[in-house]
């Protein structure tokens, strides 16, 4: 008996030991997120975003900073590369006309990029098309989402890409000087590059309209009813020191954490808390993290939320016997009283069928008495016939359910079976 106290001591202590260790050892799992170079906006808030997530959720993110910028973000997710991106989502990207958009969802979005056009405040254009035509624009990447999408609003304003000559350059190299006229960017409000290129006496910011007709028919509400990606977006007056002079209408998208569709769905609701109960946290480090929100989660995006937010936003929802308890409870007494009901019709048809074969036996009974007092051929053949006729009936009811074949049938058929046996012995 001590023995195998030991022994299962011995093994439990093992298997305690083993779970230990395996939990101790267990691997941190691993997620790779692109967000672009160092000199990006999305590098600035991705960074932040990172460290949050690797301490409240236990993770690991191998971050790809080597790229161009959104569209290959957004490529490497089709293509299933990464797991996560961060990249400006718009639309009529003619760079990912091929790509498989249904691997991509969105988690939440992070913030604003704002369009900004920079110029040397000698050119003195009239208008927008007099700015651009037959000038030197720098555009960052070539495939990267600031080309891509400027030139889509340049467009719009009916400028074609032969109007002027695109320069491409990294993010960081696209500032006005010798080889660049006017510096196009979809960046933060708060990138040094901006704020650099702002702080010369000679560089203003180009506005597109009056900000005065926002929301009332401007040429950039049409654009933006186009490319529905696009919002109207004003730069305040002073907001770089005495730059602007006065407040300039421009647009910004909304740059946006993505995810392959293939993560935990149970993953991402965790994250997504996190990211919205933590965002102050966020824009403590770095101000321009201010778009994550339950609101903002519940307007239309270009890449349907994950399974995952769904499942963070509808946290709140009753369940499905919550919103249906009343009608389920009227059905449960519904079934309950219809019960009742089956119950006492099947216990009056089985008494109804006891009371039809209890005639029987009285008809049967009284032959065989009168069988018994009587050497009458004719009288005992006319009771013969009468039990043959009776028994008929029964089965015929029998068939007909009007009869159960219980032990009460059987008694009656055992019954006219003797009586016609004993008949037949006094006829014989």
């Amino acid at each position: 008996m001590n023995k195998l106290v030991f022994y299962f001591i011995l093994v439990s202590a093992t298997l305690s030991v083993l779970v230990f260790y395996t939990s101790c050892y267990e691997e941190t799992p691993h997620y790779k997120i692109a967000i672009s170079d160092v000199s990006t906006s999305m590098h600035h808030v991705g960074i932040p975003l990172i460290r949050l997530l690797e301490k409240e959720m236990n993770v690991k993110f191998d971050v790809v900073d080597t790229t161009s910028g959104s569209v290959e973000h957004i490529r490497l997710l089709s293509e299933g590369k990464i797991d996560f991106a961060i990249a400006l989502t718009t639309a009529g990207n003619e760079e990912l006309i091929n790509t498989d958009y249904d691997n991509i969802r969105t988690v939440t979005p992070l913030y604003n990029q704002i369009l900004f056009i920079i110029y040397n405040d000698s050119l003195k254009p009239k208008n927008l098309k007099d700015l651009i035509n037959g000038r030197k624009i720098g555009l960052g990447v070539k495939k990267g989402g600031t080309a891509q999408f400027t030139q889509k609003i340049l467009k719009e304003f009916g400028i074609d890409t032969s109007a002027y000559t695109p320069v491409y350059t990294k993010n960081s190299d696209n500032i006005c000087g010798e080889k660049i006229d006017v510096s196009c960017s979809f960046t933060s409000f708060n990138n040094p590059r901006i704020i650099k290129m702002l702080k010369q006496k000679d560089l203003q910011l180009f506005s597109l309209g009056d900000v005065a007709y926002v929301y009332r028919g401007s040429s950039v509400d049409g654009i933006c009813k186009k490319l529905w990606t696009a919002k109207p977006f004003i730069i305040p007056k002073n907001t770089y020191y005495s730059k602007p002079d006065k407040p300039v209408l421009t647009v910004s998208v909304f740059t946006s954490l993505l995810s392959t569709k293939n993560i935990s769905p149970d993953f991402i609701q965790e994250l997504t808390e996190i990211l919205v109960q933590k965002n102050s946290n966020l824009i403590k480090e770095n101000p321009v993290i201010n778009q994550i929100s339950e609101e903002n989660l519940r307007k239309t995006h270009y890449y349907p939320l994950h399974e995952g937010v769904h499942l963070f936003l509808d946290r709140y929802q009753p369940s499905f016997i919550e919103r249906y308890a009343e009608s389920i409870a009227l059905f449960i007494t519904i079934a309950i009283i219809l019960s009742g009901f089956v119950k006492t019709y099947a216990k009056w048809n089985m008494q109804r069928k006891k009371d039809r074969i209890d005639v029987y036996y009285e008809e049967v009974l009284q032959i065989d008495e009168i069988s018994k007092n009587t050497k009458d051929i004719s009288i005992l053949h006319k009771n013969l016939e009468k039990l043959y006729e009776i028994r008929n009936i029964a089965f015929e009811n029998l068939i007909k359910e009007k009869l159960s074949a219980d032990e009460s049938f059987r008694i009656f058929t055992s019954l006219t079976a003797e009586t016609i046996q004993r008949i037949n012995r006094k006829l014989a």
